[in-house]
C-alpha cells in the first residue's frame, strides 16, 4: 500500500513540475516577450559593479537569476555626445529570446557635446529561456 501512495505522490509532484515549466516557456514562434528597461540602481547588487566596470568597451552579456534575465548592452566609448543604444524588440524564435537593438547616432550636422560618452542599456526579462542579442 505504501508503494502505491509513494508512486502516486511522486507522479503528482512531477506532473506539477512539468506544468510549471510549460507555463514559463509557453511562447509560440514569433511571440513578443515583454521586457523592462532598468537603471543601474535597479540591477541586482552583484551586477552593478560589472555594469559600471565594463562600460568602456563594446560588450553584451546576460545574467539569469530566479527566473529573471538581465540583458546588458554596452556600445563602448564614443568621442562625442548624441549616441545611444535602444532595445527595439524581444521575440521568441527557435527556442530563444532574440533581443534586437540599434545604435542611435547623432546627425552629421548636429550640435553635440565634445566629451567621451559610453552609451549602454540594461533590460529585465521575466524568463529563463536562452537569450541571443542581435544588432539591427
Amino acid at each position: 500500500m505504501k508503494k502505491w501512495i509513494v508512486m502516486l505522490m511522486s507522479f503528482l509532484l512531477s506532473a506539477c513540475g512539468v506544468s510549471k515549466a510549460e507555463k514559463q516557456y509557453a511562447y509560440k514562434e514569433g511571440d513578443q516577450i515583454p521586457y523592462e528597461v532598468v537603471t543601474e540602481e535597479q540591477l541586482p547588487k552583484h551586477m552593478r559593479a560589472l555594469y559600471e566596470k565594463q562600460h568602456k568597451q563594446f560588450q553584451t552579456y546576460t545574467v539569469q537569476q530566479d527566473g529573471v534575465t538581465y540583458v546588458v548592452i554596452h556600445l563602448g566609448e564614443r568621442k562625442t555626445g548624441g549616441y545611444g543604444v535602444e532595445v527595439i524588440d524581444v521575440r521568441y524564435e527557435k527556442g530563444k529570446a532574440i533581443v534586437s537593438y540599434k545604435e542611435r547616432k547623432p546627425a552629421p550636422d548636429a550640435m553635440v557635446t565634445q566629451a567621451l560618452t559610453y552609451p549602454k542599456v540594461a533590460i529585465k526579462i521575466k524568463t529563463s529561456v536562452p537569450i541571443e542579442i542581435k544588432k539591427k
